[in-house]
């Protein structure tokens, strides 16, 4: 920045076009991003899936699975244990499972594991994990591979998985007398979803209760024992998250995990199985696990799919396929944005294991597959045979994933983005707010531009004047020495006028020497003190440009905005707590409206902060515009890097209002023009704009319904929402909450706070 405001670097001819050329060349950035990336649904700007690791060998496998029959009869008895016993309880069969597991020669073990929810005040929720260990009688328990299915109620609002688990043990049955496995199989069911894998994922690598989660190492500043709130028993007590999950301890164990196969099926027959891939916070399973799961399903016969890409559709239309490549990469997108894993998979990318989930679908299903009616039935046969091809190929990996992708899009089942094709997209909605900022730091030269020009006048003016006086002064001596010789003058007045002259010429000498001595004293004098109150007036202009900018009060509000997200991060228990105990509310409620409140205090008071007893430059509010939009895009790139989807999304909704922002002065901003970009601003707060797109959402799943009712819908997703980003938090370590509070919200307060405050031309 220093060097294209430095004339001496010839760079002023840029810094003047950049100031003309900064916002249409933003637009053309932000408008060039968006179309990027629904360029790369096209199948010339993506790629066809490959293999990386030759050590899988997907293709030299020999299928031998024969189990069907067994799959089927643990299917049948699992769920008549399920009704004779268990039908009006949520509780796992355990000894039902350990049975089964110890029959097929397994080692057996159980896993207890607590929750003291974070925000129930004392609640406590309990589970038990069954796992089983096939040793392979090649190795030393060295590596393992694990097959898992969560155990779902009969009572359970989402579809069963006692096929999983019926295939599971079926499996197990078959693998125990093969002779040929190099890696320990681990079969596990988990009981409370991702809540008992992420338990038994903790337990296995020897994480113990007193470990901080990602969430408390935030929130140090409110960790119980702390010196600022050991005298607060009450907030002491709502505060105290490092003992939320207790994950116990594990009786036996194998080696290091390399890969996880995770089932989900409620019935024997299914017509098509999707593959899930999202984990925690966006991250993905390395591709050649995902291309080696799509490659064996082909092989095998199983009908696959991806989001809205159907391996069985292949259509010739090239715009038909680019609208299924936007839909699938769109639905790809809407999972990873809340970085909630859409299955137990996702647990395991944390710990470096690569895993994915296999999920039987049904015609009945939502989305609607096309031609789904006119597709063959699949059965134990097809599904084991899919499984045995897998875990068999990665019984041939000599060390872990590291080769191909781990950061990609996929745009169908067999065409994929890498990192460095989609990238881009996100550098150009950076690229305008960095843009924006540079114009705006040019912009900070400018009063030094015009004091220069000033000096400048002034020094031709003086030497102008100077010039006319010493014109005036030589015509008059002229003029007398004119008059002088036009006289007729006698001799003897002529010779009284020469010693008359002589007289006063030696006289005059003297007093004119005298006076010129005086006058070059005095003009080195004045010159002297002009040179002096020259230099003075500088001074004070220098000095009152720098008290003009208060380095403390822009500093100052960019600490206190900040640390206001950070409390917002660190109150939903105090939230809970206030609910509870004087309202008698439940937590969602109590944090959402405590969130609300939140909200409404930072819009009414937020723009007092930036307000000082002095009069607010403009100078003071440029600084302030850079760094929001410094920070901005900066965040976003960095959040793009991990979680690609999350950090564009974020770019493309937050651009537009960093692009509008800008210093309001006085008598000089349109009210119209304010009025509008307030109001954006407003429904671009992030509570805010979570209700509106989750009444959209409702809007779009119930179209029926009226305005009311479709707000007060939205209102209850957006409470619900916003809990589930608290727990997971807590609980799995998602960020999203966390960076929305510290990031998102304060970029947001400084926005606001430019938009409120004007300064004066």
């Amino acid at each position: 920045m220093g060097l294209l405001s430095d004339p001496e670097y010839g760079s002023v001819k840029w810094v003047r076009v950049l100031k003309k050329v900064h916002s249409p060349l933003c637009f053309i950035f932000y408008v060039c991003a968006i179309g990027w990336f629904f360029m790369l649904a096209h199948r010339e700007f993506n790629n066809e899936t490959y293999f990386s690791e030759n050590a899988l060998l997907p293709g030299l496998v020999t299928n031998e699975f024969d189990a069907e029959y067994s799959a089927n009869k643990f299917y049948k008895e699992f769920l008549q244990e399920l009704e004779d016993k268990y039908e009006d309880s949520d509780e796992m069969p355990v000894p039902w499972l350990v049975g089964k597991m110890s029959q097929l020669d397994l080692e057996v073990y159980t896993h207890n594991f607590t929750l003291n929810y974070p925000l129930g005040h004392g609640q406590v929720y309990k589970g038990t994990n069954v796992y089983g260990i096939l040793r392979a009688p090649r190795t030393s328990s060295l590596e393992a591979l694990v097959v898992t299915a969560p155990f779902r109620s009969l009572s359970s609002h989402q579809k069963g998985t006692a096929a999983g688990i019926g295939l599971m043990l079926a499996f197990a049955q078959f693998a125990r007398p093969q002779k040929y496995w190099a890696k320990d199989i681990i079969f596990l069911i988990t009981e409370h979803e991702q809540l008992g894998m992420q338990a038994w994922l903790e337990a296995y690598h020897g994480l113990r209760r007193q470990s901080d989660t990602f969430y408390t190492s935030l929130s140090s500043f409110w960790q119980p024992g702390g010196e600022l709130f050991k005298h607060l028993k009450v907030l002491e007590k709502i505060s105290d998250q490092t003992k939320c999950l207790d994950p116990g301890t594990l009786k036996g164990r194998s080696g290091s995990i390399q890969a996880a196969i995770n089932l989900e099926f409620h019935t024997p027959k299914f017509k098509y199985i999707e593959v899930k891939v999202e984990g925690l916070n966006g991250q993905l399973p390395n591709l050649d696990l995902v291309n080696l799961v799509h490659k064996l399903c082909i092989k095998s016969n199983l009908h696959h799919s991806y989001k809205n890409s159907y391996s069985w559709i292949r259509t010739r239309n090239k715009m038909d396929e680019w609208m299924n490549n936007v839909w699938t990469m769109l639905g790809m997108v809407g999972s990873q944005i809340a970085g909630v894993p859409n299955g137990n998979h996702g647990l395991f990318h944390r710990f470096n294991i690569e895993a994915l989930t296999l999920e039987g679908r049904d015609a009945s299903d939502p989305g609607q597959p096309p031609r789904i009616h006119s597709l063959h039935q699949a059965s134990f046969h097809r599904l084991g045979i899919t499984l045995e091809s897998i875990l068999r190929s990665l019984n041939n990996l000599l060390e872990r994933f590291h080769q191909s992708y781990f950061f990609y899009m996929l745009a169908a089942t067999n065409r994929f983005i890498s990192i460095g094709q989609y990238m881009p997209s996100l550098c150009l909605l950076c690229g305008a707010m960095l843009i924006r900022a540079l114009s705006l730091w040019v912009t900070l030269q400018k009063d030094d531009e015009k004091d220069e020009a000033i000096g400048d006048t002034k020094v031709a003016e003086k030497d102008k004047l100077g010039n006319n006086v010493n014109d005036k002064a030589e015509g008059d001596d002229e003029k007398i020495a004119r008059e002088t010789d036009a006289k007729e003058l006698t001799k003897e007045e002529t010779q009284e006028i020469t010693q008359d002259i002589d007289k006063d010429k030696s006289e005059s000498v003297m007093r004119g020497t005298e006076d010129k001595v005086a006058n070059i004293t005095k003009d080195k004098y004045i010159g002297k003190e002009q040179t002096e109150n020259n230099l003075e007036e500088k001074e004070e202009l220098k000095n009152s440009r720098v008290n003009g900018f208060s380095i403390a009060n822009v500093g100052g509000n960019y600490l206190l905005v900040h640390l206001m997200g950070y409390t917002v991060m660190n109150l939903p228990p105090l939230f809970t707590y206030i609910g509870a105990i004087h309202f008698s509310l439940a937590s969602e409620v109590s944090v959402f409206y405590g969130m609300l409140s939140s909200s409404a205090i930072f819009i009414l008071l937020s723009p007092k902060c930036l307000r000082t007893p002095s009069e607010l430059t403009r100078d003071e509010v440029t600084v302030v515009n850079i760094l929001m939009l410094i920070e901005l895009s900066t965040a976003c790139l960095a959040i793009g890097v991990h979680n690609f989807p999350l950090g564009v999304c974020l770019a493309a909704l937050y651009t537009p209002l960093a692009l509008i922002v800008g210093v309001v002065e006085d008598k000089k901003q349109g009210r119209l023009i304010l009025f509008v970009k307030r109001v954006v601003c407003l429904l671009l707060q992030p509570l805010l704009i979570l209700m509106i797109l989750m009444i959209l959402y409702s809007r779009v799943l119930f179209p029926e319904e009226g305005i009311f009712l479709m707000a007060s819908r939205g209102k209850d997703a957006a409470m619900q929402a916003i809990m589930f980003s608290i727990v997971d938090s807590m609980i799995y370590g998602n960020w999203l909450f966390n960076i929305v509070c510290t990031v998102i919200l304060p970029t947001w307060i400084l926005s606001w706070q430019i938009l409120w405050n004007r300064v004066q031309v």
